[in-house]
């Protein structure tokens, strides 16, 4: 097997250009700051791929234009981490009103008051429940915030109250919680977003996904959903259908987390401002409709955020 070469700044401009890129000379400077790989995944959804050859061929895809969608990528992550913080804040909110209000402030540390049994053996619940106060007594002895540390908002084994506590979790341990719920719990804190149980426990799911593919700067406008959350019947008027042998299908790309994001949002905030998201994604789809069906969308009307969240609204 041939060993990879190394290849000059100037040597990775001659293989786009070899595979039918339309790359200026200037472009070798962008090169030097953004790798050939990171290009090339972008390129990627542009491309046709030879399988006769087992080549790559990017006619018709200019440099610039790969360029542009790695930057909307790259604003759209930030833009999109906003949103779901709004999201985030809610639940930790809520939740710890639910729990508090119904176990007091350190009832929350018995799981068996509150998770769901009929879902959960007892085994299970007793796991997640010690894996959840080692990493709550790490976060409480790291964190600098003057409330986590203070004595009198701690019991006596130094875990701090339900409202400190789910303030204090990350996205990933907030999820685990409320999958874990109780359906009387759960249905409460779901009816604040304006959905059922199973609806937000798959959205949040698919939020939290989101969220690391956003905090860690991988390429969020390409995803693909490995697990697709449940999705309304409403949204699908909007969104690409997978046309299978079999049945059709809706389908698993960006446009549905979109369509997540603006249903839970604005349950928490119906005046939120879309713009950026809606010119991101714009900008992305540049006017033609096999770059919509490439992040989930009908087609261009079809995107329209600003207008989806006034419909939402109503």
């Amino acid at each position: 097997m041939e060993k990879p070469k190394e290849l000059s700044w100037s040597e990775q401009v001659s293989l786009f250009r070899s595979r039918g890129m339309d790359v200026d000379d200037d472009d070798e400077r962008t090169l030097q700051s953004i790798s050939y790989y990171r290009i090339k995944e972008f390129a990627a959804p542009l491309a046709h791929f030879d399988k006769e050859n087992n080549e790559i061929n990017y006619q018709g895809v200019s440099f610039s234009e790969v360029l542009k969608r790695y930057y909307q990528d790259k604003n759209l992550r930030l833009n999109l981490l906003h949103a779901i913080e709004q999201i985030e804040v809610a639940l930790k909110t809520r939740l710890a009103y639910i729990l508090g209000e119904y176990y007091g402030a350190y009832g929350y540390l018995d799981f068996y008051k509150w998770a769901n049994r009929s879902k959960f053996t007892s085994f299970e619940i007793e796991k997640k429940q010690y894996r959840f106060k080692e990493q709550l007594l790490r976060i409480v002895k790291k964190s600098s915030m003057p409330d986590l540390k203070k004595k009198s908002n701690q019991n006596l084994d130094g875990f701090p109250t339900v409202w400190l506590a789910i303030d204090s979790l990350m996205f990933g341990n907030l999820v685990t919680i409320i999958s874990m719920i109780s359906n009387k719990h759960l249905k409460k804190l779901a009816a604040y977003f304006n959905c059922t149980g199973k609806e937000l426990v798959s959205w949040i799911r698919c939020l939290n996904f989101i969220r690391n593919i956003c905090a860690h700067n991988s390429n969020v406008i390409d995803i693909k959903l490995n697990t697709v959350p449940v999705i309304r019947t409403s949204w699908k008027q909007d969104l690409y259908i997978i046309h299978g042998k079999r049945s059709n299908r809706p389908t698993n790309r960006l446009a549905v987390v979109l369509f997540v994001l603006i249903t839970m949002v604005n349950a928490v905030n119906n005046k939120y401002r879309w713009a950026e998201i809606n010119n991101n994604i714009k900008n992305i789809c540049d006017g033609r409709n096999d770059k919509a069906h490439l992040i989930g969308f009908k087609n261009c009307q079809s995107i329209n955020i600003k207008k989806i969240a006034r419909t939402m609204s109503c």
